[in-house]
């Protein structure tokens, strides 16, 4: 039997379909996808409506996806609002679709997850080997936890925590309505990283050896730091504009100052918490 190698993509997709008064409260189904280059560097992109995406990094070359659907409460009706509900019609019974569907595409290297919003919300769990960026998305219902990962990371969660913790390489993060949590192991010291939220505090650990030039704001909050920071006015909160002969000069908010002599530009923001840059 010939082996077939150099797999470009891989396509999964689940559809499990309960019919009559059989209604589970949730499935869990679990799928392991080769990369096309194993041993290298690679990329996992999820961006999803509603749920939980857990990404731990592991001694492995492939990716495993765990997919956990748990099916919505009553409320998941309120949807269908022009259309009455009907168990039967000419006298044949209904048939209930509750399915769950999802699709885990790999590319060189890459691989994509989506599923469509319905009756069900999917949490995800992968593991992916550590030398591995992530590009995370999620809305509602859910936290966003990343572990173990070496790469280049950007996570996104509009209301949920942002969670990383051992985590090598860079990082953009944005939590609008949660905190963020992240702890460093290593860094690339040349690359920018951005840490926003609007209503959470930012918690950030870095190696003592961090070079960096730190740019922070917090509205209703608080900057707290065991670095040593050599403090700097912030010129760049400071705006000058001309208007109907009306010379302006505007001063944000703010705080900045070099880490270790400086070096890449780290900027963090939130408007209702605190900011706290540790050294680990």
């Amino acid at each position: 039997m010939k082996k077939l190698v150099n797999i470009k993509v891989v396509l999964v997709i689940v559809l499990m379909t309960f019919c009559g008064n059989l209604y589970s409260q949730s499935t869990t189904e679990s799928y392991t996808i080769p990369l096309s280059n194993p041993g290298e560097e690679g990329k996992l992109i999820t961006h999803i409506i509603d749920g939980n995406i857990t990404v731990t990094g592991y001694d492995g070359n492939e990716v495993i996806v765990t997919a956990i659907g748990t099916t919505k409460n009553s409320n998941w009706r309120n949807w269908k609002t022009e259309k009455k509900e009907k168990d039967s019609r000419d006298g044949m019974r209904k048939i209930v679709d509750n399915s769950l569907e999802f699709t885990v595409e790999e590319i060189d290297n890459t691989v994509k997850i989506k599923y469509r919003p319905g009756k069900w919300v999917i949490d995800f769990e992968v593991q992916v080997p550590r030398k591995f960026s992530v590009d995370l998305k999620t809305v509602n219902k859910g936290n966003i936890v990343v572990k173990n990962v070496d790469g280049t990371h950007e996570v996104s969660n509009t209301n949920g925590k942002i969670t990383m913790n051992d985590i090598g390489g860079s990082v953009i993060a944005d939590a609008l309505n949660r905190d963020i949590t992240i702890t460093f192991t290593t860094i690339h010291q040349d690359t920018n990283m951005m840490f926003t939220s609007l209503n959470g505090d930012i918690d950030v650990s870095f190696p003592n050896s961090l070079k960096a030039n730190v740019m922070a704001r917090s509205d209703n909050g608080d900057v707290f730091t065991d670095f040593e920071m050599k403090t700097s006015k912030l010129q760049k909160n400071v705006k000058t504009s001309t208007r109907n002969g009306v010379y302006r000069v505007s001063r944000e908010k703010g705080v900045s100052g070099s880490i270790n002599g400086g070096g890449a530009d780290m900027k963090f923001k939130t408007l209702n918490g605190d900011i706290l840059i540790r050294s680990n």
